[in-house]
């Protein structure tokens, strides 16, 4: 399908007649962008909502209906400057592949709908064409016929806006409509209906094979199941009601959390105990100070002379000593080898007395120098070397080592103590905390009751279901007590087999289209994200269609650790994977399409999300979302067949539709 043409007459803020041209060549390397641009309040949302209505009528879900009757929202869709008489209308040209004579060509479809300010019926006046003629028939079946090639129930996937989008991105369970849209791919609706139809069937045999007694009863049973399916329904509803306000909830309190810590709540709640470890801190602080205080009063400044000072003072009282020693032993020294020198000279030959006699004058000689030129400067004592190398080798570096050990504790205690002392200035008023600590309690009970809501609702849905199936089950009973033998026994016996073989085949079915969903998913995810290694895998719960990201070594990644831009990707390739497992060759509409993406997101989108979006890819942006620089890159890029602005008059409420873009 291909928009060629749209054509708005005093349809919200379009008074009078616009015709916009749409069409694109679907052939390949031709630009399949049609841009529209427009202001807040200028119009786009109603282009969007003008294809919804011309295409599903009362069945529309546009975006100013709300609980309006279909009447009534025609009505209040005139625009307001619109004669008396006149009439408002939408008129839609499209191609669709038709085959004529087995040959495959583009038909021209024209849909139109047109109504007065008062519609008579609360209806609109419907005319369906092909190749420019009135065909009356499809006119009369147009609903069939758009159900065959746009289904309502994901059109969702085609025409969207950035609130849908971020909606999606905020919630960790898909939203109703894309449930729907989802279970139309996977063909459930169908399945459902068949179940439906057949359990119809059954229960026209049961009535018909049983006496007015038995009737009755069947009559009875068949209510029953009746109510308690709709019972089940509207808890189901509720249920996911729920659940999507838990969501919102939860997110409401973890914003009130971060606005607690972030505003001082935190630090203003813990101030009493804050002061207490900063009054520890501080006593802390000063006894390690004073315990340096004491230590600078022993030996510790002696550090500042240790090297080289002391050292050297220790080697040359220990030089001095020697020296001392050696003056005081030179006369007992000569006199000891004079009487060597004799001996020898008495009892042993001369050569060992030339020998010895000259090692002893040699160090004789070497001792009497030392005497003579050694100098005393310090007039060390045995004490006071004794004293130097015990404060060098003992004292001192013990002493050093308590003053490091204090001096770290002390540095610790400072820094811990501004720390706190800073967290303390950073606590919010008294008057500031309780509206924090009362904004944060009152969203922590609203979700603490949702979730109490939802447990209630969990147990009562699986409640009616028990119930349900024992009422199904007294039906079976009761309709094979009644029934005639021979066939009818026979066709509720293959009814039976019939629904477990709908049910395995829903089972597989299922199991089959999800595995597709996955990888579409997975590969639209990855191809739009610039982080192409922080997500290997995207699965989706067969029941809840619930999103879980995995890496490349097989861990779950929590969707709170994306960022607000990843999970607008995230919920973009979700939309664009169904899209693509639906198989429907469909335009793609997407009104405010950037929302509050960062710069690199936005160039994805417009360089690898815009372009292959679809055949044909409508956008309604302001100029802050596609600006100036995003715009030239697709025109550079040759993605733009055409260009409009939405420009709306505020002195005469009416938009005009002119060729351009804001730049």
């Amino acid at each position: 399908m291909i928009f060629r043409e749209l054509t708005l007459q005093n349809f919200g803020a379009y008074q009078g007649k616009h015709t916009i041209n749409l069409s694109v060549d679907v052939n390949q390397d031709h630009p399949p962008i049609v841009l529209l641009g427009g202001l807040n309040g200028g119009g786009k949302t109603t282009f969007i909502d003008a294809l919804r209505l011309v295409l599903y009528g009362a069945k529309a879900q546009c975006s100013t209906r709300g609980n309006l009757s279909y009447g009534e929202f025609l009505s209040q869709s005139v625009n307001r400057e619109a004669k008396i008489g006149e009439e408002a209308a939408i008129e839609l040209v499209f191609e669709q592949a038709s085959f004529n004579k087995s040959e495959l060509r583009q038909v021209p479809i024209s849909i139109s709908r047109r109504w007065t300010q008062q519609p008579k019926n609360g209806r609109d006046i419907l005319e369906v064409r092909v190749d420019s003629w009135n065909n009356e028939t499809l006119t009369n079946t147009w609903d069939e016929f758009i159900e065959e090639i746009m289904p309502i129930g994901i059109s969702g996937l085609f025409l969207f806006d950035g609130e849908q989008v971020r909606e999606l991105a905020l919630q960790d369970t898909p939203t109703q409509g894309i449930v729907d849209a989802i279970r139309t791919i996977l063909g459930l609706e169908l399945v459902d209906r068949l179940e439906i139809d057949l359990e119809v069937l059954a229960s026209k045999k049961r009535r018909e094979s049983s006496d007015t007694e038995a009737f009755n009863k069947l009559t009875e049973i068949e209510t029953q199941i009746a109510q308690q399916s709709a019972e089940i329904e509207l808890e189901e509803a509720h249920k996911t009601q729920l659940e999507a306000d838990l969501e919102q909830a939860k997110a409401t309190f973890a914003e009130a959390e971060r606005e607690f810590m972030r505003k001082g709540g935190k630090a203003a709640g813990d101030k009493q105990e804050l002061e207490q470890s900063y009054h520890r801190l501080k006593e802390e602080s000063d006894q390690q100070r004073k315990a340096l205080l004491d230590l600078a009063e022993t030996c510790l400044p002696m550090m500042l002379i240790k090297s080289p000072l002391l050292e050297q003072a220790l080697s040359q009282s220990q030089k001095e000593i020697h020296l001392q020693k050696a003056k005081a032993a030179l006369d007992l020294i000569k006199e000891r080898d004079r009487k060597l020198s004799e001996f020898i000279d008495q009892n042993f030959p001369k050569k060992y007395n030339r020998l010895v006699q000259e090692f002893l004058e040699t160090e004789l000689a070497q001792l009497e120098d030392e005497s003579q030129h050694g100098e005393i400067w310090l007039g060390s004592d045995i004490e006071l070397v004794k004293s130097l190398s015990n404060l060098l080798a003992h004292d001192l570096p013990k002493t050093v080592a308590l003053a490091s050990t204090a001096a770290q504790k002390l540095e610790s205690c400072d820094r811990e103590s501004t720390q706190i002392q800073n967290v303390i200035a950073s606590a919010a008023s008294p008057e500031i905390y309780q509206q924090l600590l009362q904004k944060k309690e009152e969203s922590e009970a609203v979700c603490e009751s949702l979730a109490n809501q939802l447990d209630d609702a969990q147990r009562n849905l699986a409640l009616l279901e028990r119930k349900l199936i024992s009422s199904k089950k007294e039906l079976e009973n009761y309709g094979t007590t009644i029934v005639a033998r021979g066939n009818l026994e026979f066709f509720f016996q293959s009814v039976v087999k019939v629904q477990f073989t709908m049910d395995s085949f829903r089972k597989e079915l299922t199991a089959h289209k999800i595995a597709q969903l996955e990888n579409s998913v997975t590969e639209c995810f990855l191809h739009l994200l610039h982080k192409s290694r922080l997500v290997h895998r995207i699965t989706i719960a067969p029941d809840t269609f619930r999103l879980e990201l995995y890496n490349a070594e097989g861990k779950a990644i929590p969707k709170h650790r994306l960022s607000a831009g990843e999970k607008q990707m995230l919920a973009i390739a979700f939309l664009w994977g169904l899209a693509r497992v639906s198989g429907c060759q469909l335009p793609v509409v997407i009104d405010t399409p950037l929302g509050r993406l960062d710069s690199s997101h936005r160039l994805n989108l417009l360089d690898r999300y815009f372009p292959n979006a679809s055949q044909q890819v409508i956008l309604l942006s302001t100029d802050t979302e596609i600006g100036k620089e995003e715009v030239t890159r697709l025109r550079q890029n040759q993605l733009l067949a055409h260009e409009y602005l939405l420009d709306y008059d505020e002195s005469t409420n009416r938009t005009s539709v002119r060729s351009g873009y804001f730049w």
